[in-house]
């Protein structure tokens, strides 16, 4: 069974239920900052993740010894 394109799936979705998809009706700010708000934050957490494995890998190097001469 072929998989149909997500953007035929999307418009029908909305002339289905009688949506503009271009209408930004009901998007106010506090909505859109509490959001961004929320995306910063999920990022912030994921950087200090990234950051904190990057760290412990790189604590983990192993000092090369000078050769005994």
């Amino acid at each position: 069974m072929p998989v149909p394109d997500p953007r035929l799936l999307v418009a029908y979705c909305c002339a289905r239920l009688g949506i503009d998809p271009k209408d930004e009706r009901g998007m106010t700010t506090t909505e859109v900052a509490v959001i961004t708000f929320l995306l910063v934050g999920a990022a912030i957490v994921v950087l200090g993740i990234i950051y904190t494995a990057a760290k412990g890998n790189a604590d983990n190097i192993p000092t090369p010894e000078q050769p005994g001469g």
